[in-house]
């Protein structure tokens, strides 16, 4: 039995934000059967609403254990996660057994250290499956998602960000930037994309960038290569109330590759607020 299947069983490893929990109800009322390993200090208390057991970022040998002694063969990341340092983790016996892979996978950028978690969890006989895979309600859709029109005269400034992304890829950096007339305002990097959008709101309050609003666009998207399995991109309420605070005129996202949070309230918070909210096709068109 694969998972997305009525009477499957799946581990959610459960990083901060709303996300991991309206996952795990999703995918309980399409008749799979969930158990949430929240991270301490991290992952909502929500949590508790499900079968779940709580663990350290570093305990991965009890992870282990607490999924093989359920019988569970399928697992999906999600939630986030900032970037632990080796010195946080306190690792138990299973992780110092697999110290040299952790070595390993803490040495390079954040896709370049995902991958090597899924290889830790592919090693132990385990399924890596996507978020979407539990809960497709939670992807963007294609086209508008609200009654605000994509304008026309924006396609060739999606396709222009979408290919600054995707030359960015290679670096291993952010998933989000905010351009404007072929300009590139803002990259996304560590901060994440709704600090991004405070700078942007910062740079129009000092006048560094004086296009008078609404303009501006804000594209996410997957890196080229990355593993959807376990990043995808994510945009919800704070994305949308930073995307107005900043003076855009709207936030293209691409389809079926960008989780949102609750598609329909956040389209319809885009729309009062004047923003459309938009699913792109794989190559940054309209």
């Amino acid at each position: 039995m694969s998972a997305g299947e009525r009477g499957s069983k799946v581990a959610l490893i459960c990083g901060g934000g709303r996300f991991p929990l309206v996952a795990a109800e999703a995918a309980r009322r399409r008749g799979i059967e969930v158990f949430l390993l929240g991270l301490k200090g991290i992952a909502d208390p929500g949590a508790e609403s499900f079968p779940h057991v709580w663990l350290g970022v570093g305990q991965l040998g009890a992870a282990f254990r607490e999924i093989e002694a359920r019988g569970i063969k399928e697992v999906c990341f999600i939630g986030g996660l900032g970037r632990p340092e080796f010195a946080d983790l306190r690792p138990d016996w299973g992780a110092i057994k697999r110290l040299p892979d952790i070595l390993r996978l803490l040495r390079g950028g954040d896709d370049h250290a995902l991958k090597g978690v899924i290889r830790l969890f592919e090693g132990e006989g385990l399924r890596v499956i996507g978020v979407e895979t539990l809960a497709p309600e939670l992807v963007a859709a294609p086209g508008a998602m609200n009654r605000i029109a994509f304008p026309k005269d924006l396609e060739d400034d999606l396709a222009f960000g979408h290919d600054c992304l995707t030359a960015l890829s290679a670096f291993d950096c952010g998933q989000g930037l905010v351009l404007s007339n072929r300009r590139i305002v803002a990259l996304e990097a560590a901060e994440g994309t709704d600090a991004m959008l405070l700078r942007v709101a910062d740079l129009r309050e000092k006048g560094r960038w004086r296009a008078k609003p609404p303009s501006g666009l804000l594209i996410k998207a997957p890196k080229k290569g990355q593993d959807l399995r376990v990043d995808l991109p994510a945009i919800g309420p704070e994305t949308v109330a930073s995307a107005a605070r900043a003076g855009l005129v709207g936030i293209a996202v691409e389809a079926g590759r960008v989780l949102i949070l609750d598609r329909e309230a956040v389209a319809l918070q885009a729309e009062k607020a004047g923003l459309f909210l938009y699913g792109f096709s794989r190559g940054g068109t309209a």
